[in-house]
């Protein structure tokens, strides 16, 4: 009889195509879970920018707006203030420079009540419509590509 010892080329072939499937397999999960927390991300800073908005509309007071009126913060001004700290953008990990590119759009109901709608650009991607999105409905479904880099 023959001594068996060890693997023949093809039991190690077999091995080698299942543990780079596995590996494979493996690294779109990561990947997918990395795009997955940059976009909750990107989501709690324009958050965020919004609770900066509200903390300094509450240090203004807000009996200047008259019914139906609007207010815009930039995200320069919240900055400025030093309500903001600048913002790193999760997609690249830059910080954005305070610009009024980003802001929040403060309005003063008919009926007294304060409502907030929030446009951030990063480098890559935004969270913005014509007139901000507002708080309540923030989403990792309204992330866009920049168009205007």
């Amino acid at each position: 009889m023959q001594d068996e010892r060890g693997m023949t080329l093809i039991e190690l072939l077999a091995v080698i195509v299942i543990l780079s499937i596995l590996v494979m397999i493996a690294t779109i999960s990561v990947i997918e879970v990395i795009k997955k927390s940059r976009d909750q991300a990107f989501v709690a800073t324009a958050y965020s920018l919004y609770e900066a908005a509200r903390l300094h509309v509450g240090a203004q007071k807000v009996e200047f707006l008259t019914p139906n009126q609007s207010e815009t913060l930039t995200y320069k001004q919240l900055v400025d203030d030093g309500v903001f700290e600048p913002i790193i953008d999760p997609y690249t990990s830059k910080r954005l420079q305070p610009s009024g590119d980003s802001y929040v759009i403060v309005t003063k109901q008919s009926d007294g009540t304060i409502t907030y709608a929030v446009c951030l650009k990063g480098e890559t991607k935004q969270i913005c419509k014509e007139n901000g999105v507002p708080v309540d409905q923030l989403s990792v479904r309204d992330i866009q590509d920049r168009q205007d880099k």
